[in-house]
């Protein structure tokens, strides 16, 4: 390509970008004359810099540069940079190519960002980006892109980054505006990525959609830290205010921002800070509300006029429900001056998890019942005030003698500000490694730091998994949510135990304490015992931690024994019916080898338990279930975990209701951090109807465990009880995004759609469960037959179909209490009778959702169901 013609087509863009959106096509057509190359050239520099989002660079060298680039981009696929080898390009914008392509070392897919030569050919720039990379490199937060390396290879620069499954805020937009409680999930991510950036003196200068990434599974992560900085041509210090605004505006691309984005300082010329990017987080937040950027204008130059002069309008022009909260928050991000902004984005970040609380209130407040809605009013307050006040001054006024005040009530302790995960102890040389070191270690010390005030601590069923898939610190952090990773490894030599372990800060990717020991091996519990204390003590000191009352038990002296608990607790959280009966051979063993071993019956009561639910004869399983428990609380009352295995036993299988309440009570009073005994209140609520405090425990436990899948589904699961349908929908989706394979959230999706009669979409979610998760040849048969009765006979068909899979079960197995609910669907009240009776004859845990299961309202008035509510003892 000539000169000559280079010029030309830098002179047709140009003048193209100044025109009115609706006349562009109309101008290259008359400029480019039937020139049908030149016009493509044109027009593909149009289409890069529409779909970049940004107004790119504008001079000759730089049109030239990208009509190069743009040819050779397919060019590179299957040629290797460093030791990443790239498969396609998967996108584009005005700082480089993005490739998928693969890390050749570490076997891992990556995202491979080729720089513009023409951003990297200026070696001030290059040293000053650079300088901003390795900083970048450092930052590790769950909101920010994790950047493996930045590297150079045949004079190109390059950054090797995580590859990230979802899309672009962009994209997302394109399908139109924002919820406001979506948009301020979405802000709050972001805010929290940039306060972390700023915190290490990085500031983005870009924030825009195409450059914030929506993760399938809910995680917003925030791209290109630092890549602006390569773009950066600041007006000098010096420099008249009318030069400097020329400067800008005749090299739009080289100054930094994306245009609709930028802040008034950045389109002035003016060098920006951390509150540049406040500004532009305010503008993104405004467009996923409204639809639209605030500072509009056909060409770049009138935009930008806008952005220094005019002021937004306001949100109520687009929507008059805005909450007031929510207009502050944008006025102040949105201030043309920076001092009366927020001055940090830590403190925009607590305005908008200020709002995101008021939100959930009202939401939540929405959708309780009238009457709870009344009891929470100012007019139930008052009532109430003058009603207690009349009942207290009654008896003082009788008796005339002062009252004894009562024994304050035990408060449940608050979630403690400090999460940490520990990682079972790694063995440096492998051919010593040992389970009673590897998970003992571990327990030992998630023992002493559960018992100390201000540490939440993931549990030993959930750290377990890391033994086996040598999880790097930082990324088992990120996916357990925690603030802190306490990683250990151990050697053992000459009779001797060499322990070193490192405290990892999740958000910054920083060791901040090294521990390092040397204990004798032989008394192996002395030695954990000794190491969590030395270990407790360091962490206790940093944060100022005191102890909380709860004792730290190993609960056995026994070696053998403790070493088999181990064993088994690791088999039954394999949840498949072979590991659980081989889980009961080993937990049998154990409590032979120490019959005072409490925590071994316990965890022996609750395999026995899960058995239960899928054997032959559930109430023998369920009665030697009961038969552990009691041994593990005569020998250990204060055992939480017994007592929450207690309520699920009472409520799901005794059907003892106000007990299974004591019970569970009490195993938050014994461990107020454990997630299992909020979950499982969480379900004793919902069976009594107890809807919003339901909810609310299940948050508890996602807090306090928020990886774990069961505790996300189950909150997906009280919303569908609390028939808040769309609710829960939108949350089981989120379970399908973090692992596809969890059937039983398909199962929710669909019934929460037929629910709202939405069956087209509820059969989708059946073919997909299907498919996912019922691959073999046999099943896929069932699949296809399915499909042909929706096809020829809509849900009804389905239904009637999922009757005749139920029919077809003969063995003790079969779920009367489901089939309940497909005989009442389809209209048959006397066969769902007879199936809820033989539920209630065969104890199934089902019935205890009798009194709450949307699928059995069209039997509710029928007098043999208030007769069977009584006798479940629901009524």
């Amino acid at each position: 390509m000539t000169p000559a013609q280079l010029e030309t087509i830098e002179e047709i863009f140009h003048a193209a970008l100044d025109q009115k959106p609706d006349q562009v096509a109309r101008f290259v057509d008359t400029a480019c004359a039937g020139d049908e190359l030149l016009r493509r050239k044109v027009e593909a520099l149009l289409a890069s810099h529409q779909q970049a989002g940004s107004f790119i660079e504008t001079s000759a060298i730089g049109v030239a540069t990208r009509i190069i680039e743009s040819e050779q981009a397919d060019l590179l696929v299957g040629q290797t940079f460093g030791h990443y080898k790239i498969s396609k390009r998967i996108g584009s914008g005005g700082m480089g190519e993005v490739y998928l392509a693969t890390d050749m070392t570490a076997g891992r897919k990556a995202a491979l960002k080729l720089l513009p030569m023409r951003f990297t050919g200026d070696s001030n720039r290059l040293k000053r980006f650079q300088q901003e990379a390795r900083a970048v490199v450092a930052l590790n937060h769950p909101n920010i892109l994790t950047v493996y390396e930045i590297g150079e290879d045949h004079s190109t620069h390059y950054i090797a980054s995580e590859l990230i499954e979802g899309e672009t805020l962009r994209q997302r937009l394109a399908h139109g505006r924002m919820e406001l409680s979506e948009a301020v999930d979405v802000a709050i991510q972001v805010a929290s990525a940039l306060a972390a950036a700023h915190e290490a003196g990085i500031v983005h200068r870009d924030v825009n959609p195409g450059n914030i990434m929506l993760r399938r599974d809910g995680y917003v992560k925030v791209l290109d830290f630092g890549i602006a900085k390569l773009a950066e041509q600041e007006a000098p210090a010096t420099m008249p205010k009318e030069e400097a605004l020329l400067l800008v505006e005749t090299n739009l691309g080289s100054i930094l921002g994306t245009v609709p984005y930028m802040s008034p300082e950045q389109a002035c010329g003016v060098t920006a800070d951390k509150r540049t990017d406040i500004w532009s987080l305010g503008v993104v937040l405004h467009e996923m509300v409204t639809g639209g950027t605030p500072f509009i204008g056909d060409t770049p130059r009138e935009v930008m006029t806008s952005i220094r002069e005019k002021e937004p309008p306001p949100l109520t022009s687009y929507n008059g429900q805005t909450p007031p909260e929510f207009q502050q928050i944008i006025t102040k991000a949105l201030r043309k001056e920076q001092r009366e902004r927020f001055q940090s984005a830590s403190e925009m970040l607590q305005a908008l998890k200020n709002l995101r609380r008021k939100l959930e209130a009202k939401l939540e407040r929405a959708a309780a019942p009238l009457w709870l809605r009344w009891a929470r009013s100012p007019a139930a307050l008052v009532l109430l005030l003058l009603v207690s006040a009349l009942a207290l001054a009654l008896p003082l006024y009788r008796h005339w003698k002062p009252v004894p005040s009562l024994p304050p009530e035990k408060s449940v302790a608050l979630v403690p500000s400090k999460s940490i995960a520990v990682l079972p102890a790694k063995a440096i040389n492998s051919a010593n490694r040992d389970e009673i070191y590897d998970i003992g270690i571990a327990d030992s010390l998630i023992l002493k730091l559960g018992s100390m005030k201000g540490f939440i601590v993931r549990p030993l069923s959930v750290m377990r998994k890391y033994a086996d898939v040598g999880q790097e610190p930082l990324a088992a952090g990120r996916e357990q949510k925690t603030d802190y990773v306490l990683a250990s490894n151990y050697q053992l030599e000459g009779g001797k135990i060499r322990i070193s372990a490192q405290l990892w800060n999740v958000a910054s990717g920083q060791i901040e304490e090294t521990y390092k020991s040397e204990k004798d091996a032989g008394d192996v519990f002395a030695m954990q015992d000794a190491i969590a204390s030395e270990v407790g003590n360091v962490l206790s000191a940093r944060f100022g931690t005191t102890p909380s009352g709860r004792t730290a038990k190993r609960g056995t002296a026994n070696e053998e024994a403790y070493r088999l608990y181990l064993q088994g607790m690791y088999l039954s959280g394999k949840r498949t019916p072979a590991d659980a009966n081989k889980a009961v051979e080993v937990l049998e063993q154990s409590v032979r080898l120490d019959p005072n071993y409490a925590q071994a019956w316990a965890g022996l009561a609750l395999v026995q338990r899960n058995i239960g639910g899928r054997a032959s004869n559930a109430q023998e399983a369920y009665q030697k279930s009961r038969e552990a428990l009691n041994t593990a609380l005569a020998l250990d009352e204060n055992l939480a975990d017994a007592h929450c295995a207690l309520c699920v036993q009472k409520m799901s299988y005794e059907y003892d209701f106000d007990g299974a309440e004591r019970e569970c009570k009490r195993a938050i009073e014994l461990d107020p951090n454990s997630s299992q005994a909020h979950s499982t209140y969480s379900r004793y609520l919902n069976c009594r109807g107890r809807f919003d405090e339901g909810i609310a425990e299940i948050k508890i436990a996602i807090d306090l465990e928020p990886a774990s899948l069961v505790n996300q589904r189950d909150y997906g699961v009280s919303l569908y009880y609390a028939r808040r349908y769309p609710d829960a929908v939108t949350q089981l989706k989120r379970v399908i995004a973090m692992d596809e394979k969890f059937d039983t959230a398909y199962n929710w999706i669909v019934v929460a759609l037929e629910m709202q009669g939405k069956y087209p979409e509820a059969f989708e979610w059946w073919m997909k469960g299907r498919a996912r998760n019922f691959p073999d040849p046999d099943e896929q048969k069932i699949t296809e037959a399915g499909k042909a009765v929706y096809q020829t006979s809509g849900w009804q068909g389905m239904l009637l179909f999922q009757v005749r899979g139920f029919e077809g079960k003969t063995d003790m197995r079969r779920p009367e209490f489901q089939g309940a609910v497909l005989y009442a669907k389809v209209g048959n009240k006397d066969k769902a009778f007879e199936c809820l009776e033989k539920s209630y004859q065969k104890r199934e845990s089902w019935m205890s959702l009798l009194k709450v299961e949307p699928g059995l309202d069209s039997v509710r008035d029928d007098p043999r169901f208030d007769e069977l509510i009584k006798r479940v003892g629901l009524e």
